[in-house]
């Protein structure tokens, strides 16, 4: 095939690439969002110490909004939650990330989660967030327990969300013009170079 004719033939898979962005823009995103946890209170149980409690605690997830979303048992209460890419929260001196929970996820004004961390075969440290903002639910909360020796101690306060990135993904569509754009130019740069020959 001749070089004109290759062009030609790129030409016409670039346009086609580019009405099929048009057609499908790229809409999948990663979102961050960071969560606090304020009016935080205490309860020590057999006598304990208080322990030492930064306010407000923080941290972050994020999740994938073109991924499956994952269903709330029972289906009657209809909740959906974005299985989560990642996590990050310090409670009581333990570093928390995706490894350490459970439960369901989040969306960019929901989480639903639990988490903890096993020393010695025993489960020290642990927390649950629930943030739901609809009437129908209860007020967003958050509980951690604390086994320090031979205290235990409960943790309670109201989590907060609020987003703060979006990092686009491209949609394979997209991808492909890309990919086509990138013929073109060479495709190009070879005609130019067979002129100057």
């Amino acid at each position: 095939m001749k070089l004109n004719q290759k062009l030609a033939v790129t030409t016409a898979g670039v346009a086609l690439g580019l009405t099929a962005m048009k057609a499908n823009p790229a809409s999948a995103a990663v979102i961050t969002v960071d969560f606090t946890i304020t009016d935080v209170t205490q309860t020590a149980y057999y006598g304990g110490p208080p322990l030492l409690i930064e306010q407000p605690l923080s941290g972050f997830y994020s999740f994938d909004d073109a991924s499956t979303p994952v269903i709330v048992p029972p289906a009657s209460v209809n909740l959906s939650f974005f299985p989560l890419t990642d996590f990050n929260f310090n409670f009581l001196g333990r570093q928390f990330s995706l490894a350490d929970i459970s439960g369901y996820g989040g969306t960019a004004t929901s989480l639903f989660i639990f988490g903890s961390q096993r020393e010695s075969d025993t489960v020290q440290t642990n927390f649950s967030i629930r943030n739901i903002p609809r009437p129908d639910f209860a007020e967003p909360d958050f509980r951690g327990f604390a086994e320090r020796g031979p205290f235990i101690y409960s943790i309670s306060g109201k989590p907060q969300l609020s987003q703060r990135t979006t990092t686009p993904v491209p949609e394979p569509t997209t991808i492909g013009g890309w990919l086509l754009a990138g013929l073109f130019s060479i495709a190009l740069k070879k005609k130019a170079a067979s002129k100057k020959q």
